[in-house]
């Protein structure tokens, strides 16, 4: 049986939404293993849910004590968000969520209430190209770096 990237966004969802706190640690290290696996494949590919997804483990499973791994890993998604060009509102939108007012201004160089059609339109441009082609999702479930283990095992 083939995995596909939407095995792949069910079981990184079901992670980032686990309810019971002694799964939680497992939960972070399966979601960032599909992850990573996900990123290394040549014929798919992380798209916009994905990266939204990927933001709610961090949000979600990533205590907040633990603001510095939080970061690291929001930070790395969001880069690989960026250079993929998927990033739109529901990425932005999830990454608030992730990380403090600060350090979303660091990532993306403008204030929480920035829209995705404000920011660097390379950003987007997988989005942008997806609305021409009659998909009116904007990128958000296109189907079509290494993150640091110590950050979140």
């Amino acid at each position: 049986m083939r995995c596909t990237s939407d095995t792949l966004k069910i079981i990184s969802q079901a992670c980032a939404f686990t309810k019971h706190e002694e799964d939680r640690e497992e939960a972070l290290a399966l979601a960032f293993r599909t992850f990573e696996w996900l990123d290394c494949q040549g014929d798919i590919k992380p798209d916009a849910y994905t990266f939204t997804i990927m933001l709610s483990v961090c949000a979600n499973l990533i205590l907040k004590e633990e603001q510095g791994m939080r970061f690291e890993n929001a930070r790395m998604l969001f880069q690989k968000c960026c250079e993929s060009g998927h990033v739109n509102d529901h990425v932005l939108w999830k990454l608030k969520l992730a990380i403090n007012e600060q350090e979303y201004y660091q990532l993306v160089g403008a204030g929480v209430e920035t829209k995705a059609a404000e920011l660097d339109p390379s950003w987007s441009r997988t989005v942008t190209m997806n609305r021409r082609q009659g998909d009116n999702r904007g990128g958000y479930q296109n189907r079509n770096h290494q993150y640091s283990r110590r950050s979140h095992f």
